[in-house]
């Protein structure tokens, strides 16, 4: 039977009306289509420059077939001569609660470089993930966020949606962490003095378009950020700049490159990355030295 275009259309309009939920990034639970139908010409094409409204061009079929995924590696350089960061204070600096504060020195992480110009802290992550990725099972072991001579440890985090940070401090003095998501509610509470039980533990419940910040409002240069998910296609570059995201479906998939130290925080709003059914696509992802802002 040969289905008539306008028909197709309304049909799949009054569908949406009455079933479709928001599969967006923290928008609701996900819905795999296992087969679509479509006559030649209600084909559908993307332009990889434009917002398509999700994780990447990825075709449907691919979609029902997961069985043979694919892999995304390589490293992100600094492209130029690395610019040299001054601390953000000195070894026995007179600052804040200075015993524990400025018992180190206090490097500024905002840019970190490591062997042959690799970035570290650099996120790699889908916007939203393909239509019908299951969502991440949450570990029972917590998350640890730590504090250490008025320092955050570590800098960045991805963590899943749902999935319990705790908060440790090695310092003798009190701290607190302010976490500003724009999706979910903050958390603002105070953190004891030696507390390595972790008192305080929260949990994302919304994922975030990008990181968010992470502050202590009594040692104000105390910064980190955090990036909730909930998909498991995100990946935070080590002290070198690398990084791998595994698992994803075949064909083409636009990556956001996040980074605090970017001009706009964005080195690629929309990096688009071909993967290859049961292939590590590798692929060195250059930042630059014009694009930073410092």
């Amino acid at each position: 039977m040969k289905l008539n275009p306008a028909i197709a259309v309304i049909v799949i309009e009054l569908f949406c009306v009455t079933g479709c939920s928001d599969t967006g990034l923290g928008g609701g639970a996900y819905q795999a289509t296992s087969v679509v139908v479509l006559p030649p010409d209600l084909g559908v094409s993307g332009d990889s420059n434009g917002d398509t409204g999700s994780g990447g061009d990825i075709d449907t079929a691919t979609l029902a077939d997961s069985s043979s995924p694919g892999n995304f590696s390589g490293r992100v350089v600094l492209t130029g001569t690395a610019p040299t960061l001054a601390p953000i204070h000195g070894k026995g600096a007179d600052v804040k609660d200075a015993e524990y504060c400025s018992a180190e020195t206090l490097p500024n992480e905002k840019l970190v470089i490591g062997t042959d110009n690799g970035v570290a802290n650099v996120f790699i992550y889908l916007q939203r993930p393909p239509r019908g990725t299951p969502k991440p099972e949450v570990s029972d072991v917590p998350v640890d966020f730590d504090q250490k001579n008025c320092r955050f440890v570590p800098h960045c985090l991805v963590v899943p949606v749902g999935q319990t940070v705790r908060i440790l401090s090695d310092d003798g003095i009190a701290h607190n962490t302010h976490t500003y998501p724009k999706r979910g509610v903050q958390t603002n509470q105070g953190v004891a003095p030696k507390d390595r039980d972790g008192v305080l533990r929260f949990a994302y419940r919304a994922a975030e378009n990008e990181p968010l910040v992470v502050k202590c409002d009594l040692h104000t240069w105390m910064t980190g950020w955090h990036l909730p998910v909930d998909h498991p296609y995100a990946a935070l570059t080590d002290l070198d700049g690398n990084f791998k995201i595994e698992g994803l479906p075949s064909g083409d998939h636009m990556f956001t490159v996040w980074h605090e130290a970017a001009k706009g925080k964005k080195i690629h709003r929309r990096l688009k990355v071909t993967i290859t059914s049961g292939e590590t696509t590798t692929q060195d992802i250059e930042y630059p030295v014009s694009e930073l802002a410092l």
